[in-house]
């Protein structure tokens, strides 16, 4: 009698355990039990016991509530871990110990008053290195396979400043000229006229601005090729500096009159200057593209890594 009230006592208990420890989920054969979705609730409760960069749209508070985010949380957590394992980033103990005197001495605090601060959290010393040790792997995880390959170039800091300030105009602070110039004074306005529809014909049939300019440029002080000279802006004649201002390295304007006589100008070269704001702003942008491309890029990752898996949920 005494033996069938033990047995019935241990068998009772075993049950216990093995309904709080069934599994709610096999992710690649690796099960997620009842008892991790108990640990995960804990976590929320602690500070920095959740990694929110995995939370992506959900909230904590959902996390703490709501069991299919619960689950889900744990899906993305096994397959990182499963990832990690791959690449062999594993932290060793003594990494581990390493950091955790790092952290006693940037905090100017002995090993011993550390290991106290982590029990007023909340934490045991070895859940505080289980968790400190995930953080360092999926940091080497995150660095190596999604930070590693994001490139975001100046350019794209460049392109970011000036979509989100809609005021902003690029400012041109010298641009290189060449121009073929016809003289009213040799002959009259509408003989000069003729002589610019000529040459612009010409040039737009393809013909060589810089060999039409050595044959037929009329400016007393012309320079080879037509070279009028480097200028920044507003030092040009306003009305020239306008026509040139939406052209590409490389075009030429239509005929331009003036009271000096007709002109056909070519941008050879134009230098933007960088807002000054900008470049302020710089790394601060990137930083903040960065952190964009990285969660994006994570979300993916995930996603894909989930369609190819083998997950069953009980």
């Amino acid at each position: 009698m005494i033996f069938n009230l033990i047995f019935s006592v241990l068998f009772s208990f075993v049950s216990a355990k093995t309904l709080v420890d069934k599994a709610v989920v096999v992710v690649n054969s690796e099960p997620i039990l009842q008892s991790d979705l108990q640990t995960l609730i804990g976590r929320t409760k602690k500070e920095g016991g959740i990694d929110e960069l995995l939370l992506f749209e959900e909230s904590m508070a959902k996390l703490k509530s709501d069991r299919k985010a619960q689950i889900d949380f744990l899906i993305k957590e096994k397959l990182i871990d499963a990832e990690i394992r791959r690449l062999g980033l594993g932290i060793s103990d003594e990494k581990i110990n390493s950091e955790m005197n790092t952290m006693a001495s940037r905090n100017q605090v002995s090993r011993d008053q550390l290991e106290t601060m982590i029990k007023r959290q909340g934490y045991t010393i070895e859940e505080y290195k289980d968790l400190l040790r995930a953080r360092l792997e999926r940091q080497s995880f995150f660095e190596a396979e999604i930070i590693g390959k994001l490139r975001i170039t100046d350019e794209d800091a460049y392109s970011e400043y000036r979509a989100t300030n809609p005021n902003f105009k690029e400012n041109v602070s010298a641009f290189k000229l060449g121009q073929i110039f016809f003289d009213p004074k040799r002959g009259s306005m509408e003989e000069a006229q003729k002589r610019a529809v000529e040459i612009r014909k010409r040039l737009d049939a393809g013909e060589s601005f810089e060999a039409l300019a050595n044959k037929f440029n009329e400016d007393p002080g012309a320079e080879a090729d037509g070279f009028l000279g480097e200028f920044k802006t507003g030092e040009f004649v306003p009305e020239l500096e306008k026509a040139i201002s939406s052209l590409a390295p490389g075009e030429s304007t239509k005929i331009i009159r003036t009271k000096q006589g007709f002109h056909i100008l070519k941008l050879i070269e134009k230098t933007a200057t960088q807002d000054p704001q900008f470049v302020k702003l710089k790394e601060q942008i990137r930083s903040r593209l960065v952190e964009k491309n990285f969660r994006r890029q994570l979300k993916n990752w995930i996603e894909s890594k989930k369609q190819d898996a083998n997950i069953q949920v009980y």
